[in-house]
């Protein structure tokens, strides 16, 4: 009986260091792009590290949570362009690499100018979308 709150306090730090390292890549910027919005701060890596016009470009992408939200168990990503009405001619493939860190390849966007990233973070049936801009020349 002795040893039960040693007991827990261990699997209690073990689960908060697996939580640390599921979303550490959150605390440092990837290429300057971080963003956040209620629960999740998500930073993003894009290969190559400079998107170009009508070139296919990869995102790494890691998600956060600043509270203790349990991590995403789903990611959608899509691009539009506001000014023109529409959004990219391919629909990207992302896929769960862990826990907090998704891969998206073929994405593609195909004209210069003002675009929106779009992030839609899926927690069972509720999702929050991050965004940000991205300005090709």
């Amino acid at each position: 009986m002795q040893f039960q709150p040693f007991l827990l306090a261990c699997a209690l730090l073990s689960f908060a260091s697996a939580q640390a390292s599921a979303g550490s890549d959150c605390n440092s910027r990837q290429n300057g792009q971080q963003i956040e919005k209620g629960p999740y701060r998500l930073a993003f890596q894009t290969e190559p590290s400079n998107i170009t016009v009508g070139k296919f470009f990869d995102l790494a992408i890691s998600v956060c949570t600043t509270d203790r939200s349990p991590l995403p168990d789903g990611l959608k990503i899509d691009a539009i362009m506001p000014m023109h009405g529409h959004g990219m001619n391919y629909r990207p493939s992302v896929k769960r690499s862990a826990p907090g860190k998704f891969q998206a390849t073929g994405l593609m966007m195909h004209m210069a100018g003002s675009w929106v990233l779009r992030f839609d973070v899926r927690q069972g049936d509720k999702a929050t979308r991050l965004q940000t801009k991205i300005t090709l020349k």
